[in-house]
């Protein structure tokens, strides 16, 4: 039942936010799907496989980074369109405040612990897009070269 609620709130709120971000509304269902798909490989990591939350999200980002650039070629949009939306349900707000909350109690070894971790996990993210932003660009440009070197050949 916890699986179906994480599907269905990471999608509804990459949809949403694909919403108020602006973007086309033929884009809205694409926008959610792949930040569903992000979110469950980073709970299926840290739930199913134990791994620790801050490179299950930068996994769960990498995928998300990678569904962006497949979408963006596939629908012929801005990959942006589809990565903005997508990181909605990874950014660590809960924790923040969390971290803010024990700021103020006076718990300051327990705030500055939450926030390291939010920190982490935010910079998790930032590091998975930026290996599939990384992958997508070496893929294109390798397949650009490669169609570039056989209309070199054939002409």
């Amino acid at each position: 039942m916890t699986w179906l609620l994480h599907l269905v709130f990471s999608f509804t709120s990459s949809y949403f936010f694909a919403v108020l971000f602006d973007a086309p509304r033929r884009l809205f269902f694409y926008a959610g799907v792949t930040g569903a798909t992000g979110w469950m490989f980073s709970r299926i990591l840290l739930e199913a496989f134990s791994m620790h939350e801050v490179y299950a999200t930068a996994f769960g980002s990498l995928v998300l980074g990678i569904m962006c650039h497949l979408m963006a070629r596939m629908l012929k949009e801005p990959a942006t369109m589809f990565m903005v939306p997508g990181i909605i349900p990874f950014v660590p707000g809960g924790l923040a405040y969390e971290a803010t909350s024990l700021l103020v109690q006076f718990e300051y070894s327990a705030s500055l612990n939450t926030m390291l971790e939010v920190i982490l996990i935010a910079g998790g993210v930032a590091v998975g897009l930026l290996f599939a932003d990384f992958l997508s660009k070496m893929f294109i440009h390798r397949n650009k070269n490669y169609a570039d070197a056989r209309s070199r050949k054939v002409g």
